[in-house]
């Protein structure tokens, strides 16, 4: 029975214990001035087409160099394709190639290779211009192989941009 009352007194100082300390706020600092913190600025980002999505990165290439696409028309077969792409690098390089490689059913009629271009600065979009003709229906991936020269040493990265072909739009009946 002692030890029944030992252990509920003990409860009951470890209770009051922690009530007690609930009241005390913690130390303020005194006569301590406030430090001023270097603000850094944002880091300067590319500026490009609001239309223009990311092509899907092989890797972590992206966080390197990254490359955006926009169709500039519907791809349907047999008609040309027109494709701007952006080539943004988050760093500085000395060069610069593209090649653009298309599968079987999608044909690249114009620009497939982009370069090579010297003195590469970060965050400033590289535009280029590929025109593809698909001949027939389904969903296709243009390759971009980006290869770079710079601190890292020459590396390749690779990059897909996803296209869906519709077919072809039956022609318009003749009215009698």
């Amino acid at each position: 029975m002692l030890e029944i009352r030992h252990r509920a007194a003990f409860a009951a100082l470890v209770c009051a214990c922690v009530l007690v300390a609930c009241d005390e706020a913690p130390p303020e600092p005194q006569g301590s001035a406030p430090v001023a913190t270097k603000v850094e600025p944002p880091p300067k980002l590319a500026k490009i087409s609001n239309d223009m999505v990311a092509a899907v990165s092989a890797g972590k290439a992206s966080n390197v160099i990254s490359v955006h696409f926009a169709l500039r028309a519907p791809p349907v077969v047999n008609q040309a394709l027109p494709v701007d792409v952006a080539i943004v690098p988050h760093e500085k390089f000395s060069s610069l190639i593209v090649h653009f490689d298309s599968q079987d059913g999608l044909a690249t009629t114009n620009g497939q290779v982009f370069g090579p271009k010297a003195d590469i600065e970060s965050e400033t979009p590289v535009l280029h211009q590929l025109v593809l003709l698909p001949t027939k229906e389904g969903m296709f991936m243009v390759t971009s192989v980006v290869e770079t020269e710079g601190s890292d040493g020459n590396i390749t990265r690779i990059f897909s941009i996803p296209v869906i072909v519709a077919a072809a739009a039956p022609p318009a009946p003749v009215k009698k």
